[in-house]
């Protein structure tokens, strides 16, 4: 009798305590891990006023269960991270004509589906390719696309 007094009177703290290290936790990870048990603790806390503690329990319970299996997922498609291709990503691999001289001091021209871009040489390369070569684009840095010569021999193997 007198311990369930004590436990009533104190479970408000008791919960505030599970929300904060589910909250902490959470904080620490980004993996959704502990948010669920934070939000069946908000819940549980106006509700230890008045309810036993076995009442408290299951409404903690059902709360994070119910909330991990309805909002994860959505949550989870929401927090996505992974990398989208844009249309210029497409650029790198292609194979284009120069179309204006490319040194190592000076940027040449390309033209890839209509459009003329500025292109500069792989830091490795220290050749001048002439206008009419074909070259891959292997990168892109800024609004300048990075080619390299084909070696001929290569592609013939």
């Amino acid at each position: 009798m007198f311990l369930d007094f004590v436990i009533d009177d104190y479970m408000i703290w008791v919960w505030l305590a599970v929300f904060v290290i589910a909250i902490v936790v959470e904080a620490l990870t980004e993996e959704l891990v502990s948010i669920w048990f934070g939000a069946g603790a908000l819940i549980t806390i106006p509700i230890s006023y008045a309810a036993p503690f076995w009442v408290e329990i299951v409404v903690f319970a059902v709360i994070s269960v119910a909330a991990l299996i309805f909002t994860r997922p959505l949550i989870k498609k929401l927090m996505d991270r992974t990398e989208r291709k844009t249309n210029v990503d497409e650029f790198v691999g292609k194979r284009v004509k120069v179309i204006k001289d490319v040194d190592k001091f000076d940027g040449g021209e390309i033209k890839l589906n209509g459009i003329v871009y500025t292109a500069i040489l792989c830091e490795e390369d220290d050749v001048t390719i002439k206008k009419d070569t074909i070259v891959e684009i292997v990168a892109l840095k800024g609004n300048r696309v990075v080619v390299r010569q084909i070696n001929e021999e290569s592609e013939e193997n």
